[in-house]
């Protein structure tokens, strides 16, 4: 989907690892959404899907801490859109992962631990998920079709 010469904009969106740069992450995508005409029910599910990456990674990416830049790279039309969430942290591949988040809905909240069912979520908001790590960089690519 990449390589597809239909792609009418691309944008690069650069965060700094921390949770205050959610609201930039979100109004760009509020602004593409908008240009394209897509669905607003689609907007806020791209923007649950790339905030629970880019919250992960503020999280758990950069023990050491630091400033980092996470990279979103967007390319769309009216009819799909690809995303891609970069950062330099300790290599993780979300999508493997020993929790089954099933099981995590039928345990009651009280006995329901933190965390787990993000990438679940993601996993059912977007058409394609896919995670590589390359060039010291971790790459999560998200595809979604409207």
């Amino acid at each position: 989907m990449s390589d597809d010469p239909q792609f009418t904009i691309a944008r690069a969106i650069r965060l700094y690892n921390r949770i205050d740069e959610l609201p930039r992450l979100n109004e760009g995508l509020e602004a593409l959404g908008a240009d394209l005409g897509w669905p607003g029910r689609s907007v806020m599910n791209l923007m649950l899907a790339c905030e629970e990456l880019v919250v992960n990674i503020v999280h758990y990416a950069y023990p050491e801490g630091g400033e980092h830049v996470i990279e979103v790279d967007v390319r769309a039309t009216s009819d799909s859109v690809e995303i891609s969430v970069s950062d330099g942290g300790v290599p993780f591949n979300p999508l493997e992962t020993d929790n089954d988040p099933l099981s995590l809905l039928d345990m009651d909240l009280e006995e329901r631990p933190i965390g787990g069912l993000g990438i679940f979520f993601v996993q059912k908001i977007m058409d394609d998920v896919q995670y590589e790590h390359a060039g010291g960089m971790n790459r999560v690519r998200m595809i979604k079709r409207f």
